[in-house]
């Protein structure tokens, strides 16, 4: 049975984690996703972990996390016949995913405008942290950068100090899937009929409307001027990450309905009679807050992280365990819908990874396939090219 994206051509150009997992989301679902890499690879490659802690771009659990099913091939496009090579693969593909700063490819005498030409159904999908246009086209951006300029950074965190970054890589990743969305559209448009699109997707931009508290704050700024601001830890009774006996578990008993039933849960029906219990949580008096979030607080160290969520899932509350890694690899509710795939790799060797991110009822789940070597697929991709490798490698074009 046909994978979702079966004889669709993707050609990446994209390095480190936003371009990579948009044709990630491509090749798991079996698109033909050819990675372009420097001589010297993806820079992902360099970035650890790696297997044993010895540096070897060929072990990064990054980047083999990020690059599942797809093929590598290695390009100098520096050089003016890497140049020449690289327009080929592009005229094959049906979709082009890039990371070049703004204005590369127009230097090359590759724009969009150009390849169109004679590709009119070409999607062209160009990542930059802050767009191909405006004053700051030309700015650099970290992980942290766009995470404060996009916005979510200025609600992390305790009051009383800086602002926190979010563990990871969220605004990369949060890029990748907004891009491959777009060129899911693009392309359906394409096949009804339509013509190809240039997608300039700011990695900035995508974070201003991401994540519920930054589209709620941003959209009431607009109506009322006000600008939100980082509360202190704790400051909502009985709501948030609170330490259980083995760790930290996230529950949520807000509202007049799940708070009271709260109370009867920790074993304080008591204060249920008290005038602040049917208040807004914002209007509790200093004592009932002190009183409630000490009862809270004794119920839930005695209790172990998933008994306290499953004892308040089951009267209707919200709430998580918070999992560390270990706990996720090992999570039996993980475990029994098939999350994990056992992947074999020449040099990381076998080893476990995050596997299908959808169950589709009328789409097998591939096979699991691991990360490509560096030019792994030199010989395949460029013979099918017509192209002489010999010649390719003494001119150093790849």
């Amino acid at each position: 049975m046909a994978q979702l994206f079966d004889g669709l051509k993707v050609l990446e150009l994209a390095q480190h984690v936003a371009g990579p997992f948009a044709g990630k989301l491509f090749a798991d679902y079996g698109a033909d996703v050819i990675k372009v890499e420097p001589p010297e690879g993806d820079r992902s490659r360099h970035e650890g972990p790696f297997k044993d802690d010895v540096p070897d771009p060929e072990t990064s659990a990054l980047f083999l996390h990020l690059n599942t099913h797809k093929k590598s091939v290695t390009l100098d496009v520096e050089s003016e016949e890497g140049r020449r090579v690289l327009r080929r693969l592009i005229d094959d593909a049906d979709v082009v995913i890039e990371s070049y700063r703004p204005g590369q490819l127009t230097e090359w005498g590759l724009s969009y405008d150009e390849l169109a030409k004679d590709h009119p159904d070409l999607v062209l999908a160009s990542i930059t942290p802050f767009g191909q246009t405006g004053p700051w086209r030309d700015y650099r951006g970290s992980e942290i950068t766009l995470q404060a300029l996009g916005g979510p950074m200025h609600l992390n965190g305790s009051s009383y100090r800086e602002p926190l970054k979010s563990g990871g890589y969220v605004a990369q990743y949060h890029c990748g899937i907004a891009t491959a969305y777009a060129c899911v559209a693009a392309r359906l448009r394409v096949a009804m009929g339509g013509k190809g699109d240039h997608i300039d997707q700011a990695i900035y931009e995508a974070q201003a409307g991401f994540r519920d508290r930054r589209t709620v704050y941003t959209t009431g700024y607009s109506y009322t001027g006000y600008v939100a601001k980082r509360q202190p830890p704790g400051s909502r009774v009985a709501m948030g990450p609170r330490p259980t006996a083995d760790g930290y578990a996230n529950i949520y008993a807000g509202g007049t309905k799940h708070f009271l039933a709260a109370l009867d849960l920790i074993g304080r029906p008591d204060l249920k009679d008290h005038p602040d219990a049917n208040k807004n949580i914002a209007l509790y008096s200093e004592d009932f807050a002190a009183e409630v979030e000490g009862s809270w607080m004794g119920w839930l160290i005695q209790r172990d992280k998933r008994t306290a969520v499953k004892e308040t899932q089951d009267i209707g509350l919200l709430g998580g365990a918070i999992l560390t890694t270990e706990d996720l690899i090992t999570d039996e509710h993980y475990r029994s819908r098939g999350v994990w795939d056992t992947i074999e790799h020449p040099k990381a060797g076998t080893y476990e990874a995050p596997g299908r991110q959808l169950i589709l009822s009328d789409t097998p789940r591939q096979e699991p396939a691991r990360a490509p070597l560096l030019g792994e697929h030199n010989a395949e991709v460029y013979g099918a090219l017509g192209l002489d490798l010999d010649q390719l490698r003494s001119q150093s074009v790849i």
